[in-house]
């Protein structure tokens, strides 16, 4: 059985690199604290988990999809008598699950766990690496450093902090693993 992504068109493929156009599309997210990626998708698995297999206002089981992504919170917003600033957080990610494309913002159902949100991600244009295997912080930063690199060599501008994808439940085998790195980009 085939699991749901979002939409998106290729527009340049080159190796492991891809510059895609993605639709619109709807993701539950949960912000957490921890020290990296493995951890962040560790500790928002399972309330995004809970609220599609029914922790939600009609109780209903909402399909599951791929990829789970977790990104880094870039930003926290400080209310101060100035005007209101931006500041980095190196432990804050925000893990997320693709909602299908069936729902839109007003029949999904709204969770009950007060730290699951729900987001409208708006159509974009992202570069991706893609890599095998398990999972590992060292992967990551190396497909990352290539990414950013590839981005520069095509004329593109990052716009947008780095997030991390996996396609894959946890019992596939490691060499038939999905990964990608993915950076939004500027349009062209």
């Amino acid at each position: 059985m085939a699991v749901e992504t979002p939409e998106y068109e290729v527009l340049r493929h080159d190796g492991p690199f891809e510059l895609r156009r993605y639709a619109g599309y709807l993701t539950a997210n949960v912000r957490v604290t921890a020290g990296d990626y493995r951890r962040a998708m560790n500790a928002g698995f399972n309330p995004l988990a809970d609220y599609i297999f029914g922790n939600n206002h009609v109780a209903d089981r909402i399909s599951m999809t791929a990829p789970v992504t977790a990104g880094r919170a870039c930003c926290q917003k400080i209310s101060m008598t100035a005007p209101v600033t931006a500041q980095q957080s190196e432990d804050e990610y925000v893990v997320s699950f693709t909602m299908p494309s069936g729902y839109s913002t007003d029949n999904l159902p709204r969770p009950n766990n007060a730290a699951v949100s729900i987001e409208s991600v708006d159509a974009h244009l992202a570069a991706v690496a893609r890599f095998g295997g398990n999972f590992s912080g060292s992967k990551a930063a190396q497909a990352q450093a290539q990414l950013e690199s590839w981005i520069s060599e095509q004329g593109l501008t990052a716009v947008g902090e780095s997030i991390v994808a996996q396609y894959d439940p946890p019992w596939k085998p490691g060499f038939a693993r999905r990964n990608e790195i993915m950076i939004v980009v500027e349009q062209v």
